[in-house]
This record gives structure tokens, sequence and C-alpha cells, in this order.
């Protein structure tokens, strides 16, 4: 059976694209099933509606499988809505080939199934959670539905689903393929393509739905297996750099450790960034992972004052976000590394004098780490079945009814938590942080002009 997996369109180009490591794995697994796979991403496309008409037109797919990954950009500075292209993408895909059955998953899907079922009646099946082992399996039975766990499906004007189904043993799921699509557009940025060490996470954050969408045990993957993937990447790509697409990847340090020492060990020359706890970083590892290649870390502590941070369950103390950057501001073995804090304005907790610790730990770090990372701040984006949304609704931060999948993108900018108290501080940071990019395109000119006097 044919088969078109296609990313589902951002609607612009501003950002570099991501490769679509998740259809890369169900491609592999379909394949493996002796299905006839392609991968399409419109978002490296120069016409993205005209180019996936041509490709649908070439390849004349049976199935075509859409990978809704993020339903925004999750940002109240400039918020963007994703799922509104993804929907114009389905209208595209049933005008040019309105026989093929339509498959819809991913993290973005998962999280409203079926509310996207319901509003979206050109969707066939949808799949909830990974999809290594059902989506295989569906295509076997696309007549026998009931049949597969974890997907929902129609029948008789009425949403179904089937039940939920364990997640796949990750350890035993194959390195994926990356020939269904050509590789070449995610080679130009660090975070374009991304490699999987683990699934789930055991940290309880308050406003992530990681465990919900990934379970919250650890599924861990060999670090034979990791460096063997590395290895076909550099050898059959040629690539230079890549991300580690895992939520947090040095939980447990143990691994990680081991990981870095065999890429070392096997002479692998290749940069790459990934996402680390704060908890984990003695500086033993942090030099280990230079030598390995990394070159970026993000940390997610979120919060800089302790009444927050117990707010967001994030298990740490300001101590350890203080010791943290002044290690990576005056340690020299430690400045070859691009490091970057995420925070969020008013979270659960937050108070003034808290919101103050986190605007001077804002403005201390975009200084010192000039060149070299900083700090970025967002305010948390309420999501289904997170903690941070029920206490949203408990203290009527949100309305009783709100629909956190809206049918009018100008509703996105309700679905940002904002502590009540504080809330009237909010215009003022988002006026500063909308007024930065031009204070810095600003200083640059008028450094650049007077340079040419000296």
């Amino acid at each position: 059976m044919k088969v078109l997996f296609v990313q589902s369109y951002l609607g612009h180009s501003k950002y570099s694209p991501v490769y679509p490591l998740g259809l890369a794995y169900i491609s592999t697994a379909s394949y493996q099933k002796g299905h006839e796979v392609q991968i399409f991403d419109p978002n490296t496309a120069t016409n993205p509606y005209e180019d996936l008409a041509k490709c649908i037109l070439n390849f004349s797919p049976e199935i075509i499988g859409i990978s809704l990954r993020n339903i925004d950009n999750q940002y109240r500075i400039a918020p963007f809505y994703y799922y509104k292209h993804f929907q114009h993408l389905l209208e595209k895909i049933n005008k040019t080939v309105p026989r093929a059955k339509v498959i819809v998953g991913g993290s973005g899907f998962s999280m409203f199934a079926e509310k996207i079922m319901e509003r979206n009646p050109s969707i066939d099946f949808g799949i909830y959670l990974e999809g290594e082992e059902n989506v295989p399996e569906l295509l076997d039975n696309l007549n026998n539905p009931e049949s597969v766990r974890g997907i929902y499906f129609r029948k008789e004007g009425k949403v179904l689903f089937t039940g939920f189904r364990p997640l796949p043993d990750f350890r035993k799921l194959p390195i994926p393929k990356r020939d269904f699509i050509n590789i070449t557009p995610y080679l130009n940025h660090i975070e374009s393509l991304g490699l999987q060490t683990r699934r789930g996470c055991p940290l309880k954050c308050t406003y992530c739905n990681y465990p919900q969408l990934n379970g919250n045990m650890l599924r861990i993957r060999e670090v034979k297996d990791i460096c063997d993937e590395i290895e076909y990447l550099v050898k059959q790509y040629h690539i230079k750099q890549f991300m580690f697409a895992d939520g947090v990847f040095n939980v447990p340090l143990k691994h990680s450790e081991e990981l870095c020492e065999e890429i070392i060990k096997r002479g692998i020359e290749v940069k790459w960034s990934a996402w680390m706890e704060l908890k984990h970083i003695p500086k033993h590892f942090l030099l280990l992972a230079i030598k390995a290649g990394c070159t970026n870390i993000t940390f997610s502590p979120d919060a800089v004052s302790q009444s927050a941070l117990n707010g967001l369950q994030k298990e740490l103390n300001e101590k350890d976000i203080k010791d943290s950057l002044r290690i990576f501001i005056k340690d020299k073995d430690l400045r070859s590394l691009n490091v970057t804090y995420s925070l969020f304005v008013n979270p659960p907790g937050e108070t003034f004098i808290g919101l103050c610790k986190t605007i001077l730990f804002f403005i201390k770090a975009k200084l010192c780490f000039r060149g070299r990372g900083g700090p970025f701040l967002n305010w948390i984006r309420l999501e289904p079945e997170t903690k941070a949304f029920q206490y949203a609704l408990k203290k009527s931060v949100v309305p009783k009814n709100i629909d956190l999948l809206p049918n009018d993108e100008n509703d996105l900018k309700n679905m940002f938590y904002s502590n009540p108290p504080l809330k009237h501080f909010d215009f003022l940071i988002i006026a500063i942080l909308k007024f930065l990019p031009s204070l810095k395109k600003l200083t640059t000119k008028l450094f650049l002009k007077f340079s040419l006097y000296f």
C-alpha cells in the first residue's frame, strides 16, 4: 500500500525547519511491514500547497497520514495558530485526492484527539499517542479498525475510540530511516535535526503534559544503539550537528555520562545540543559533554523565586539557579557553551518580590551571556490534563467553559496563565519584550555608524 506521511504546515517560514522525526519512526515501522512510504514536509517547500499537490499526483497514495505536532507557537508576545493551517492543509488534501483515507496523529492531535476528530469530518482515523505499532496495524485493518487499539475512527456518523494502548518499548524500535525525505534542508541549524535517547518524563512540572503524552516512566535506549544512530547520520548524511530531542537529556545522569564517553571513545566528531535539568550538572559531566561535542544547553527552571518554583513543583531551589548562572559566567572551562534559561512570567505561586527577582535575573543573564545564549521569558500556555490548568480553573484565572482549542485565532491570547495578583504587570513586561528587538537593531546601527570614525 502506498502511504504518504505529511508534516503539518506551520503557516510561515520564520524559523528553521524541524525534521519530522516522529514520522521517520512511523515510516520505518510501516516500511518494514511492506508498505511503500514517502514523507513530505511543506515547511521546506517553496510553494507548500502546490508542491504537496504535485507530490500527491506523482506518488498516488492510498493513505495520507498527517503529523500535527504543535497546536500553536505557545508564545504570548506574538501568538501564532498552527492549527488553522493544519485545517487548511486538510482541505487541500481532500480536494486533491478525495478518495484517499486520511490518518492524523502527533502530540498536538493527541492533546485534543476527540475534539479534532469531531470538528474535522475529513479525518478518517486518529492515532492516539505514539504510533509505531498502531499505524502499521491500522494499515492492515482499514476495514476492521475496531480491532486496533489506540485509534479513533468513525462509525455511523459517530467518533469512536478503541481504547488505550500501552506505549511501545522504545528500546526495541529500529533506528529510523532518514531517506523517506530529503534531509538536506535540516542540516543548517543545530536544532533542526533531532535524535531521541529516551521517551517519558518522571518530572512533575505542573504546566507540562509530557507525562500524559509519553508516560511518566523513562524508556531509555541502549548507549550502543544511540551511538550507532549518530554514526549512521554522520557517515550516511555527513551531518555536522544535531539536537538530542529528549524532554530532559541528563536524567539519569549515569546514562548521559556513558553516552558521552561512548561518543568520545568512537571518535565521532559532531556538535549537538540538549535540554538539561539543573540539578544534574556537575562540572565533570559538563566537561565530558563538551568533549563529546555539546555546544548548546537549554535549562527550564521556569522560575527564580522559591514560591514560584514550589508552585511549579520544580524540585529546585533558588540557590540551584543562582549557582548554575555563576558557574557558566565565571568558569573559563565552560565558556564555549551557549546556555539558555527558559523562564515563566507570573506562574502559580509567584509574588511581587519573585517577579522582581525574575526580571533582575533576566537582565543579568541577558548581559552576561551576550553572544552565547541567554534567558527567554514567556507565560504558561495552558494545556489539558495539567495541574496548571486545573489550578487556573480553581482560581478563576480562566472561565470554567474555556476551550483550549479555540475556533477563533484571536482567542489564543486568553490561553496563557498569569497569577491574578500580578496580572496588571503583564502589559508592561510585554511592551518591554516587544521593544527589545528594536533596541538591539538600533544599538547595532549606532555601533556600525560610529565604528566608521575609529
